[in-house]
């Protein structure tokens, strides 16, 4: 992890085994709290967030441009099974099912709609997509994941927060940057 850089060319940080474990946990509990509609979009709302971690070895790493105020995040994950890497190299259907979506949390209704990216990553058979999320205040946060998997790794780039609008070269730059670490 310490060998991949981000598009400014600055080295991540890499998180820890037992914070990633909570972390994911705290997610994962979150999660299960949320409402989505359609139904059949739940598990693409938590895959963007969660990781199944189930039997992987995983690695997380992050980094932040101090100019815009983007953080960007690249999690590893291998040793998983063809099914689970089927689903990754490919969510189309699920893209599309799932364009437009109500979350709902805590009384809290916001809409969420996603839009596939193309050309963000040089990884064969990656996607990417955006996820637009729009708060009760008018307030639309965004988020650009890019995923592939390379060399049977599971590859996810996540950028999100910031000013200027480059949230999708630096999802994609990290997700390069990977791939071309690992033989």
């Amino acid at each position: 992890m310490r060998q991949v850089r981000d598009s400014a060319d600055r080295r991540l940080t890499a998180v820890p085994a037992q914070e990633l474990a909570a972390t994911v946990q705290q997610s994962k509990d979150m999660i299960s709290s949320i409402e989505v509609a359609p139904a059949e979009c739940k598990e693409l709302a938590a895959s963007g967030t969660v990781p199944s971690l189930d039997g992987a070895a995983v690695a997380m790493g992050l980094s932040t441009d101090q100019q815009s105020g983007t953080v960007t995040a690249l999690s590893l994950m291998s040793g998983l099974g063809p099914e689970l890497l089927a689903k990754v190299s490919g969510p189309s259907d699920q893209l599309d099912k799932c364009s437009n979506m109500t979350m709902t949390a805590a009384g809290v209704e916001v809409a969420v709609s996603i839009t596939r990216l193309e050309g963000v990553s040089g990884v064969a058979g990656a996607t990417a997509y955006r996820t637009d999320t729009t708060l009760p205040n008018g307030q639309v946060q965004s988020v650009t994941t890019a995923q592939g998997v390379h060399q049977g790794v599971v590859l996810t780039a996540v950028a999100s927060g910031g000013a200027g609008g480059n949230a999708e070269e630096q999802a994609g730059a990290l997700l390069d940057s990977a791939a071309a670490l690992i033989k």
